[in-house]
C-alpha cells in the first residue's frame, strides 16, 4: 500500500510521516533526496550552475541563493525543476521496488506538488493533512517564509480545498501530538482490518 501525503505548506507533513514510520512504513521524504541530488546529481548541478549564476558553493547548490531564483519562476526554473522532478522520481522507483522486495507493507511518500504532477500515480490512497490558520502560520515564521515566497508557493499548487476533495483521509495536525497520532492510527488501523 502506497500512501502519499498532501496539504498546504506547513501543516505537519513531515510528523505524519514520521507517525506512519512507528507502525512500519518506510517513507520517502522528496525533500532529503532533493537536498542528496544538489550535492551529486552532475546534470542537475551543471544546469543550475549555467542558468542561476553564484547558486554553486563549494561544488554543490545553495539552496539559500536557488530560492531567489524561485522567486523569479521563469522558464530557466521550470526546466530545473523538470530536471529534479524526474531525478526525484528515479529515486522514488528504486526506493519503492526495493521496499517491496523486503516485503514492506506500507510506503508513505511525503512529495511537494504530490497531486499536482504525476506522483500522485504512484499512490493508492492520499491524506490530506490540515492545520488551522494559526497553527500553520506560527510554524511558517519559525521557518522565514516571507509573503511573496508563500503567495508564489500556493500559486503553483492546488487550491487546499480541491485537495481535500481529492484525499481519502483527512488528519488534522491542529491539537495535539498524541491526536495526530491517534488519527495516523486509526488509518492504519482500517487499512489493516480490511486488506
Amino acid at each position: 500500500m502506497i500512501i502519499g501525503l498532501t496539504g498546504g505548506i506547513g501543516v505537519g507533513k513531515s510528523f505524519v510521516a514520521n507517525c506512519f514510520k512507528e507502525f512500519g512504513a518506510a517513507v520517502f521524504d522528496a525533500d532529503t533526496v532533493i537536498h542528496q541530488l544538489y550535492k551529486v546529481d552532475k546534470g542537475i548541478i551543471s544546469y543550475a550552475e549555467e542558468n542561476f549564476p553564484g547558486v554553486i558553493v563549494n561544488g554543490e547548490i545553495d539552496r539559500t541563493i536557488l530560492s531567489k531564483y524561485f522567486l523569479a519562476y521563469d522558464e530557466n526554473w521550470k526546466q530545473f525543476q523538470s530536471l529534479v522532478h524526474s531525478a526525484v522520481r528515479n529515486e522514488l522507483e528504486f526506493f519503492i521496488a526495493q521496499e517491496k522486495e523486503i516485503g514492506r507493507k506500507l510506503l508513505i511518500l511525503d512529495v511537494p506538488l504530490l497531486l499536482e504532477t504525476r506522483f500522485r500515480l504512484y499512490c493508492d490512497l492520499i491524506v490530506f493533512i490540515h492545520a488551522d490558520s494559526v497553527v500553520q502560520a506560527r510554524r511558517l515564521n519559525g521557518r522565514n517564509i516571507d509573503k511573496e515566497k508563500l503567495d508564489l508557493i500556493s500559486n503553483v499548487q492546488l487550491p487546499i480545498e480541491e485537495k481535500r476533495k481529492m484525499s481519502d483521509f483527512i488528519i488534522d495536525t491542529s491539537t495535539s501530538e498524541g491526536y495526530v497520532f491517534s488519527q495516523v492510527k486509526d488509518i492504519v488501523d482500517l487499512l489493516n482490518s480490511s486488506s
